[in-house]
């Protein structure tokens, strides 16, 4: 499959058919292998919750999208055991199913956990394991009592979103098309992110690219593990073959302002 396609085409979609997805498809999408970002696959937990219909009530109050629950035929939930980067590494690898599922021809819809204890307690999770990210899934409703009428939120330029050796330093598009990043940066930055805040910016460092977040709370982690996937897909189909690496960097070197923080670096 191709990353930028998919990247430009998919949407939220809230509206879903009662039809269930074949067992098989499900399958398909939610088996990445070894295609995580961080950490070890076994440290995973990918729970497809088939019998949305019945699931769906006892979820009321503990999920939801702004704190309305969606109505799905199945949902998709990971929990994680703990290490550095388990939250950005869960939401990479449900960014991903994400993109596999529109690619399959279905929609997603991500879910705020608001009950993590309850949620465990209902779906039988490992104590072990820590929800961290769930979506709805299905096949879009397009009937005539269709109430999702969502299109894509708008998203920064790419100017806005990196920086040049320095925090609001500007990168020109000189510079970013000699580096050859700049196309990798125009589909990043239509990653989403919770209320479309954004909370990212990268900074070029001779031969890194150093994420930049919002150090604010649980969100903002989810966020960056789904810009660290768009990046890293992104720049695999550009040729440049990396993977993001957690390290302290040292937020004074880059003149970084109170209430963000770095918190990977990508080499090119």
């Amino acid at each position: 499959m191709k990353y930028t396609k998919i990247i430009e085409g998919i949407r939220t979609i809230r509206d879903y058919k009662k039809e269930e997805v074949p067992n098989n498809l499900i399958e398909e999408i939610i088996d990445i292998k070894e295609d995580i970002l961080t950490g070890r696959r076994d440290d995973l937990l990918i729970t497809f919750i088939k019998d949305g219909q019945n699931i769906y009530s006892n979820l009321i109050g503990k999920a939801g999208y702004f704190g309305k629950m969606i109505e799905a035929p199945h949902y998709i939930l990971i929990s994680s055991r703990q290490f550095e980067g388990y939250v950005e590494n869960s939401a990479y690898v449900m960014e991903n199913i994400r993109l596999r599922a529109w690619d399959k021809g279905l929609g997603t819809c991500w879910l705020s956990i608001e009950d993590e204890k309850e949620l465990c307690r209902i779906l039988n999770i490992n104590e072990e394991f820590i929800p961290i990210s769930l979506i709805a899934i299905g096949y879009q409703y397009k009937g005539i009592f269709k109430t999702d009428t969502s299109s894509k939120s708008s998203r920064i330029g790419v100017e806005e979103l990196i920086y040049y050796n320095q925090w609001d330093k500007p990168c020109t598009t000189d510079i970013l098309e000699t580096r050859g990043i700049m196309n990798i940066l125009y589909y990043t930055r239509l990653a989403p992110s919770w209320g479309n805040l954004q909370p990212w910016r990268f900074i070029l460092d001779n031969d890194k690219i150093i994420l930049v977040i919002m150090d604010k709370d649980f969100q903002q982690k989810l966020d960056a593990g789904i810009i660290m996937l768009y990046f890293e897909k992104v720049a695999q189909e550009e040729g440049l073959l990396g993977k993001w690496k957690f390290d302290i960097i040292h937020t004074g070197k880059y003149n970084i302002p109170e209430g963000y923080k770095a918190i990977a670096y990508f080499e090119i």
